[in-house]
Order: C-alpha cells, then sequence, then structure tokens
C-alpha cells in the first residue's frame, strides 16, 4: 500500500514538471568549460552543417579604402601623363635637330613649305648619308626626289605660277621663269637628284596587287620569258598583267631638265653632260656624242663679244685668238675628249685634251676674294667676330662688357636663326682661276695623255709614263697643301684623291706590263745564250753591269710604285670611322 502511494506521488511530481516550465538555473562557475565542450555528442564539421543565407555580410570597400584607391589613380593618371609629355617633347626635339642639321648641310629655299623642304633634305639625306653599315637606298632616294618635284609643280601647294611649257617641249615640262632664283635652283636640284636615282632604278617595277617593287628582269610574261630569280627578301615573282615601270626613266628626267625654261646654260651643261654620261653607260653612243656636241656648242655660243671663235669646228680644239675659255667650255669640251678617247677615237681626243691643258696652264692665279670661303656659315661668323674686334680696337681680346655681351647674343642669334640660303654660284662663263681644284683637274688632264700616248704605239709608252708620273706627283703635292680645316667633302680634296688614285692605278698597271715584258725578254736572251755578260769578255769591257741595270729599270720601278702607295695611304683613305649610330652601343 505505501509502494503503490509512492508511484502515484512520484507520477504527479512528474506530471507537475511537464506542465510548469523549467528556469534552467544553472550554477556556471562551478562547471568547466573544457567538460562542456568534450560533452558535445556529435563533431560539428563544415561540410555536415547547413549553410545560411542570412550569414553576415563583410565591407570591403571602405570610405578609406575608397579614397585611397581614388588617390592612388590619379596619382598613376598624372604620372603616365607627365611621361608622355616628356616623352613626346624629347621626340620633338630630336626630330627638330636633326632637321635644323640637315637644313644647315642641304639648304633649302625658304619659300618652300615644310613638308617639301622635308622631303627634298630626306632624299640627300638618303642618298649621302645611308645608315651605318648599309649602302644607299636608291629607291628610297628616288621617292623623296619624286615626291618632292611633284609638290613643287604641284599649283596647290608650291607650284604657284608654274606654268606647262608649250606642246613642243617634251611631255610634263614646266616653265618656271615666273619663280625666284631660290626657288628655281632647288627645283633644279630636286630634278637631278630624282634623274640620278632613276638611273640607280631603271627597270624596277611596281607590282599593283601587293604594291610592292621588283628589281629588272624578275617579272614572268611574254616580254621577259627568261626572268631572273628574285634576290633575296622577295617572295612571289611578279606577273607582267600586274605590273608598272615605278619611276619615270632616266631619259624623260633629263629631257625635261634640258628644255626647262627658267634654267640657267650652265645648268642645262651640267645636266647634258650628266645624260650623255648616262647614254653612254648605256651604249647609246651615237645620241650620247649629240648630247655632248650640244653641250660644247651651248658653252662656246655663251659669249658672243669675243675677237674670234673660241672653238675650232673642224678639230674641236680651243683658238687661243679668242682668249681664256670660260669655265663652261672648259668642263664641257673636257667631257666630250674623254668620251671620244673612250669610243677608240685617240687621234681626235689628243689635240683636244692637249688644247684643255694648255688654257688651264694659262689661267690666272686665285685671288684673294675667289679664295675665300664666303659660302660658309661658321666663316662668315668668324669674320665677323673679327670685324668687330678690329673696329673696337682691342686685339687681345679684352674687350668692354658690353661688346662682349652683344657678341654672345649675336652668336646665339645667328646659331638659332634659320640659316640662310647660299648664293648663286658662278655662271660659269668667266674663265676660272687656277686654285687647287683646277690644279687637280690638269693633273687628271695628265692622267688621260698619259693614257692615250702609251695606248697609241709602243715608241711613245716612256713618254705617257711620263705624263702620268708628272700627273701623280701634282695630286700628291696638292692634297699636302690644302689646309687642314678643309671639309673632307671638299671639291679640291676629292678631285685630288681620285686623280691621285688613278695615277697611281695607271702607273703601276704600265709598269708592270713594261716589267713582264722585261723579264720575258730577259728570259729569251739567257735562252739564246746572248744576255748580258753572257759572253767571255762580257765582264771584261764592262758592259755585262749596264745591260742587267738596264734589264732591271721596271722591276725597280715597281718597288718604287709600292713604297709611294703605302706613303701616300694616309692621304687616300679616311683614318675616322664611320659613324655606327646610337644602336652601337647595345652592339658588342
Amino acid at each position: 500500500m505505501q509502494q503503490s502511494l509512492r508511484r502515484d506521488s512520484m507520477m504527479r511530481r512528474l506530471l507537475l514538471l511537464r506542465l510548469v516550465p523549467s528556469r534552467k538555473l544553472q550554477r556556471t562557475f562551478t562547471h568547466s568549460t573544457a567538460l562542456r565542450t568534450h560533452l558535445r555528442g556529435r563533431p560539428q564539421l563544415p561540410f555536415l552543417s547547413v549553410t545560411s543565407s542570412r550569414s553576415g555580410r563583410v565591407r570591403y570597400l571602405t570610405t578609406e579604402r575608397k579614397a585611397q584607391l581614388k588617390y592612388e589613380i590619379k596619382t598613376g593618371i598624372k604620372y603616365t601623363g607627365y611621361i608622355w609629355i616628356a616623352g613626346f617633347s624629347l621626340l620633338a626635339a630630336w626630330f627638330a635637330i636633326v632637321q635644323e642639321r640637315l637644313e644647315r648641310r642641304y639648304p633649302t629655299p625658304h619659300e618652300w613649305t615644310f613638308r617639301t623642304r622635308m622631303d627634298f633634305r630626306g632624299g640627300n639625306c638618303a642618298r649621302f648619308e645611308p645608315s651605318p653599315g648599309k649602302i644607299t637606298d636608291w629607291q628610297q632616294v628616288a621617292w623623296w626626289f619624286e615626291t618632292t618635284v611633284k609638290r613643287l609643280e604641284d599649283p596647290n601647294i608650291d607650284g604657284q605660277g608654274v606654268k606647262d611649257a608649250p606642246h613642243e617641249y617634251p611631255p610634263g615640262t614646266k616653265d618656271v621663269t615666273a619663280k625666284s632664283e631660290e626657288w628655281r635652283r632647288g627645283y633644279y636640284e630636286a630634278m637631278m637628284g630624282y634623274a640620278k636615282a632613276a638611273e640607280h632604278m631603271d627597270g624596277w617595277v611596281l607590282d599593283k596587287s601587293r604594291n610592292i617593287v621588283f628589281p629588272p628582269g624578275t617579272m614572268i610574261g611574254p616580254s621577259n620569258p627568261f626572268p631572273k630569280p628574285l634576290p633575296p627578301g622577295f617572295k612571289g615573282a611578279p606577273r607582267e598583267e600586274d605590273c608598272e615601270l615605278r619611276f619615270e626613266s632616266p631619259d624623260a628626267i633629263y629631257l625635261r631638265i634640258l628644255s626647262t625654261p627658267g634654267f640657267t646654260n650652265r645648268q642645262k651643261i651640267e645636266a647634258g653632260l650628266a645624260y650623255g654620261s648616262w647614254l653612254e653607260y648605256k651604249g647609246i653612243n651615237g645620241p650620247a656624242s649629240v648630247i655632248l656636241e650640244d653641250a660644247v656648242n651651248l658653252a662656246a655660243s655663251e659669249r658672243p663679244g669675243l675677237p674670234a671663235e673660241p672653238l675650232d669646228k673642224k678639230t674641236w680644239t680651243l683658238s687661243e685668238a679668242a682668249g681664256l675659255p670660260s669655265e663652261n667650255l672648259l668642263n664641257a669640251l673636257t667631257a666630250y675628249a674623254t668620251f671620244r678617247a673612250r669610243q677608240g677615237a685617240l687621234d681626235s681626243a689628243l689635240p683636244i685634251l692637249v688644247s684643255i691643258l694648255k688654257a688651264r696652264r694659262s689661267l690666272p692665279p686665285p685671288t684673294a676674294h675667289s679664295s675665300s670661303s664666303s659660302n660658309s656659315i661658321t666663316a662668315a661668323l668668324n669674320s665677323n667676330n673679327n670685324n668687330n674686334n678690329n673696329n673696337n680696337g682691342n686685339g687681345n681680346g679684352n674687350k668692354p662688357a658690353g661688346a662682349r655681351s652683344a657678341g654672345i647674343w649675336s652668336t646665339l642669334t645667328a646659331f638659332l636663326a634659320p640659316p640662310p640660303y647660299p648664293p648663286p654660284p658662278p655662271d660659269g662663263t668667266a674663265p676660272p682661276t687656277r686654285d687647287a681644284l683646277d690644279l687637280c683637274q690638269e693633273a687628271a688632264l695628265s692622267l688621260h695623255i698619259g693614257e692615250i700616248l702609251y695606248a697609241s704605239s709602243p715608241g711613245s709608252r716612256e713618254e705617257g709614263l711620263g705624263w702620268t708620273r708628272e700627273a701623280v706627283d701634282v695630286a700628291e703635292e696638292q692634297l699636302h697643301q690644302l689646309p687642314q680645316k678643309a671639309t673632307r667633302d671638299s671639291p679640291a680634296r676629292a678631285a685630288c684623291r681620285e686623280c691621285l688614285a688613278t695615277g697611281l692605278g695607271n702607273w703601276a698597271a704600265m709598269v708592270r706590263k713594261l716589267a713582264r715584258e722585261e723579264e720575258e725578254e730577259k728570259e729569251k736572251r739567257q735562252k739564246k745564250g746572248t744576255g748580258a755578260g753572257g759572253g767571255w769578255f762580257g765582264g771584261l769591257w764592262g758592259q755585262g753591269v749596264a745591260r742587267v741595270e738596264e734589264v732591271d729599270r721596271w722591276a725597280a720601278e715597281e718597288k718604287v710604285i709600292e713604297e709611294r702607295q703605302r706613303r701616300v695611304r694616309e692621304l687616300l683613305e679616311d683614318l675616322k670611322p664611320p659613324p655606327r649610330g646610337i644602336l652601337s652601343f647595345f652592339q658588342a
């Protein structure tokens, strides 16, 4: 009975506990955290937990971070702009310096537009100053000069006032008489440069389908049944139906120059000599002779007031009764005489050359005015400074402060100001002076005469050798007398170098042939037993040694020539190495 009562009371308490919520009163200070951690029933692993979409978000782009990013972006843009501006400024400064240097080296008329002047300077630079280690790219030269000529003939650019010549002139000829002298001189130089480049680009074709220029003889078509193999760097031979000539022919350009109204007689004579040389190179000797004769007749008709005709029409020799010949006549007649000599007409060429040499030796010596380099800007500045020093009366250079500042300011102004266009050269109607250039031209005439005498007959070989030796001596003497300050590309130095190198080559070839004949003659005498000193009494009468010396004459002269060539090597070669460019610093 008691047990049943206890059971009932226990059930009531349990029922009461379920009806009344428990307060979960715990005494946390009596429990250990480590024990509670170890009492968890199941482990909490990441792949067993369910992800909740209401998890807290992290704020990455805070206000401070935004400000930092804005500062970094602005700073990067600013310094990038500074770098680009500095780079463009350096490129602009470099371009301006290069153009200024080219303008002082290859001056252009100031009335031309900047683009035309830049094209003209680019053509001369590509022609005379190729990249270090490379040869002249005549395709680039022809493109520069072609662009220049087209802009000068375009009435909308630089051809205002240029008219088309009458119909009887060659096609494309312009009348430039309305333009200034500087414009016409620049136009003539551009045309001559274009003609010289067209000589090297004669026959080159343009493949219109690919816009590529190919060398002559590589085109495939009926007119060229046996095409040449393509040079390295070219791919795919062009077809004739897709090709056209890239540049004008040299004949068309030279004929336009010879027929252009407004050019001087000297310009036309120089163009005629260049055209005759081109025709001779192509093997067209008949028209070449006609062109050269026309140039000589034009030079002879420039001075109508002479007491006599300057030229004998039958022998083409100069007449002493007419006085001193003009510079144009001497140059044209020399070119015609050498042309006749190359064609084998030695009997008619020799009197012409002798008359030219006689006329040149009778020329007056140069005066102080003619020998001064007035065309040089540096010389002009130096002369101005010297005049200022003399006017101030301070020969020792102790000038006042105002004079020194004025001199510095004038020098700075002359340096920053555009260089003036050089004055026109002499027209060639007056006789030249006997300066260093003329003396080297005399030596060249002696070389021609020596060649003709040596080749005309065996009896005149030694006389031809004498003329050649004299030419070598004169050329070497003039090279030694030229001032060291003279430019390497001066006409006198170039002419003397060419004359000296050619003279030494001719002299060596002549003596080599004579030495070979001498050796053959010596061998013949030894075989026959009749040589010098071969008899019993050869040494007794003293004839053996003399005969040996006479036989070995040309062999000894060969050694003299070799020693001469070693001695003048410094005069013929530029010891200063050519510039390699800025890329040379990065090369081994």
